[in-house]
């Protein structure tokens, strides 16, 4: 039975004790057969059921095992309220959470091995951050890594780490030194200007300064002043009497000028030479807080009222926050990039739309439809391609197309074999397309590659199982193919094309048959899932699985992962550093606000 989270703010009466639950309902006079008493610290007994309390907890049931004696047994560190509610959950399934209790029933349902409980309380506690209670949660979970939300609470104070600094009893004060400093020091750490990171040293360092100066040149090396040097803020910073005043900072005292470079070297280097602290292997914060890449994510709507994609950027390179930049009438089923414009692709209708990325509007011109419906669009350089596709059912193709933008057309490029396409990818200025040859006396699969730079097609070794209707993808400079189905049969098997060796190599099976394979990169992984045509699941279907690089096997993404429900969402990444500074300044301007979107 999995515990149901309620707000008292949503209840219409008073929660009930764990005493009147014997009152009434499945549980009246059932008091009379306890067989057991629990007792907290401050001496609060509570008469429980020995079997009850077993089967839902593997604490208990161990307990229980062996003390068959009727003494109270003491549950240390719990008071009698969250004991309480501990019970009533176990008896209810219900647990009456808020922002007061829900750390403590955490702790306690960590403790008692009620995991049900604790994924509940972990989900509440996430949805409930703010800005008030996000560092003091922090706080607690830095020390119980069990709870599982101490990566929640982090990534928000990093996303949200203005308002806090904004925010009266935001609990910057009463951090430990060792959670600011991994705050400060990271590049995705939501801040306007460096003064940002300054003021929150300064802040910290004045709530006890006898004892936090000799943290403050360990500090300094989190500030980021490589670039456009604030040269008032390096003058404020070199005269404080946290810095000026402070014996373990008097290297940093050495030089009385402020330009740029002597900036740069004293606050983040000359920290390495003192004497008085022992950060002399730990790396400077040289670097703009910038990440390596985004995510543009749509998220397919389909409602009696809405039928089309929400268009999201993410923060950084994380999955969590995003804020919405766009929307379309039409489910985006692929998007490529060219320069600064993301072009963007339902096939089957063959609709399409330009968006401009820094300037965050979709641009008032479309490209002509392609030539063939479901076609798979890929670029290489600054070039657009349409592989693939039919204009009837099972088309095979002797033909791909290039996009010339001068004159709004597609230009044919005939192919040495025509071939039924189910996959093209690109990979080191190639573009691989994968098929099926319909030849007497068996059909046979063709793998091409096409080399625009010289207008040359060569063939390559095709894939060692023959299958049709598979997915390609393109992973760490490997070609992986996925699923499929031969003769009716649906495939578990995988292969993996290696360039170099120009071979094929088997790879485990997946887990699971998938009518509708599709394989997609998401946060550095191949993901496999259903591939729904209405992008909804209407029927049950397999969950999706990763493959683990590591383990060379394939595994299940579990329900709770915001991955889970990927068939509804289409992803790109945006790792084109030409535009990442631009577009990062841009979502770090005031004003900016971040959501969390997928499911916690």
């Amino acid at each position: 039975m999995a515990a149901r989270a309620m707000l008292p703010k949503e209840m219409n009466i008073p929660a009930k004790t764990f005493a009147q639950i014997f009152n009434s309902g499945f549980w009246e006079d059932q008091q009379l057969f306890t067989d057991g008493t629990l007792q907290t610290d401050d001496g609060t007994t509570f008469r429980i059921h020995r079997v009850v309390l077993s089967q839902r907890s593997r604490y208990f049931r161990a307990l229980f095992s062996f003390n068959l004696n009727q003494e109270p047994i003491v549950i240390k560190n719990t008071d009698s309220k969250i004991l309480e509610s501990i019970l009533l959950y176990i008896y209810t399934g219900d647990a009456i959470l808020d922002e007061k209790n829900v750390l403590d029933l955490m702790i306690a349902s960590d403790y008692l091995l009620l995991d049900d409980l604790l994924e509940n309380c972990r989900s509440f506690a996430i949805q409930n951050v703010t800005c008030t209670n996000c560092l003091s949660t922090l706080s607690i979970a830095w020390q119980i890594e069990k709870l599982a939300i101490r990566d929640d609470c982090y990534r928000y104070a990093l996303v949200h780490f203005e308002d806090i600094l904004k925010t009266t009893n935001g609990g910057l004060e009463e951090l430990p030194f060792k959670i600011l400093k991994k705050l400060l020091e990271s590049k995705s750490l939501n801040v306007i200007s460096e003064r940002s990171v300054w003021k929150a040293i300064v802040k910290w360092t004045g709530t006890d300064s006898s004892s936090r100066l000799p943290h403050v040149p360990a500090f300094l090396t989190c500030l980021r002043l490589e670039e456009e040097v604030d040269e008032e803020l390096a003058a404020e910073i070199l005269c404080h009497t946290i810095v000026s005043d402070n014996p373990h900072c008097y290297d940093l005292m050495l030089s009385k000028q402020f330009n740029y470079y002597l900036t740069k070297c004293t606050l983040l280097s000359q920290h390495t030479r003192s004497e008085a602290i022992c950060y002399q292997n730990s790396p400077c914060s040289f670097g703009p807080r910038m990440p390596n890449h985004l995510y543009i994510i749509a998220r397919h709507t389909l409602t009696p009222t809405k039928y089309g994609s929400e268009l999201f950027m993410t923060y950084d390179n994380g999955l969590d926050f995003w804020r919405q930049i766009g929307e379309t009438n039409f489910f985006i089923d692929t998007m490529v990039q060219i320069g600064q414009f993301i072009y963007i692709f339902n096939a089957s209708p063959k609709l399409n739309l330009i968006f401009d990325i820094l300037e965050e509007a979709f641009l008032p011109i479309r490209i002509s439809p392609g030539p063939r419906h479901d076609s798979y669009m890929v670029t290489l350089g600054e070039q657009l391609y349409s592989v693939g596709g039919s204009k009837f059912v099972g088309d095979s193709a002797r033909m791909i197309y290039s996009y010339e933008f001068d004159r709004n057309l597609w230009k044919p490029i005939i192919m040495p074999h025509a071939i039924v396409i189910y996959g093209a990818v690109t990979l080191k200025g190639l573009i691989y397309i994968l098929g099926m040859a319909e030849l007497e006396p068996a059909p046979i699969l063709i793998c091409q590659a096409y080399d625009p730079e010289k207008d040359d097609w060569f063939l390559l070794p095709p894939p060692n199982i023959f299958r049709r209707g598979f997915s390609v993808v393109v992973f760490r400079e490997q070609v992986f193919v996925v699923g499929g189905e031969n003769d009716e049969h649906y495939l578990k098997s995988a292969e993996m094309y290696d360039p170099i060796m120009n071979t094929w190599m088997s790879l485990p099976d997946l887990p699971y048959q998938y009518f509708f394979p599709k394989a997609v990169i998401v946060d550095n992984k191949i993901i496999v899932y259903e591939n729904n045509n209405d992008d909804t699941r209407y029927y049950e279907v397999n969950p999706p699985v990763y493959w683990d690089q590591d383990s060379w096997l394939w595994r299940s993404i579990d329900k709770s992962s915001p991955l889970y429900c990927i068939e509804r969402y289409s992803f790109f990444l945006l790792d084109d550093h030409r535009f990442l500074e631009d577009i990062t300044a841009t979502n770090r301007s005031p004003g900016i606000k971040w959501e969390r979107i997928l499911p916690a």
